[in-house]
């Protein structure tokens, strides 16, 4: 009897074990630029999100995404229970204006490349915030990758997320077109 609920036990792990599609990895940080996640050939690391300043309806949050394995791996999405609407933008220098698009297809990482989303630069976009995000809090942000599935960070909240990475000036989200 014990070896049959044995064999029962393991076959329910097995079949655990094969559902990847629901496997979410979750890690906390205990400061902003802290703690790295890996998973998958994927090391994530400066996470954290920018608190919700003043009446903005958005904000943004920010990674650093190595690519250790030996494969390309493509970053498609990105979800957080604080917004109605996450999304992952470009931002680039037309002149002197800054230019943010939201990126359909998501970003490719190649093998040995790094993908960083940093304050004036390529960011993860909160939009229609259910939540107030306030320095000192954690919020979980779902990031999903076509190969290493979802992968959850418990992002530090900051009103100066990674300063040192740059800065995002006086740039304003809250006129734009989706």
């Amino acid at each position: 009897m014990k070896k049959l609920a044995l064999v029962f036990v393991g076959a329910a792990l097995a079949l655990t074990a094969c559902d990847k599609a629901k496997e979410t990895t979750t890690v906390s940080s205990t400061s902003d630029a802290s703690g790295e996640v890996v998973k998958a050939s994927l090391n994530m690391t400066d996470y954290a999100m920018r608190a919700a300043l003043g009446n903005n309806p958005n904000t943004a949050a920010y990674v650093t995404i190595a690519n250790k394995g030996s494969t390309a791996d493509r970053l498609l999405s990105a979800s957080c229970t604080c917004a109605t609407t996450t999304t992952l933008h470009t931002m680039k220098m037309n002149g002197t204006v800054m230019e943010m698009a939201e990126a359909n297809d998501g970003f490719e990482i190649l093998s040995g490349d790094t993908l960083t989303f940093a304050p004036g630069g390529n960011h993860i976009m909160l939009e229609g915030l259910t939540e107030r995000p306030k320095a000192g809090d954690k919020v979980d942000v779902t990031l999903v990758f076509e190969k290493a599935g979802p992968i959850t960070l418990s992002m530090p909240v900051s009103n100066t997320p990674l300063a040192k990475t740059g800065t995002s000036g006086n740039m304003d989200h809250g006129d734009m077109k989706m």
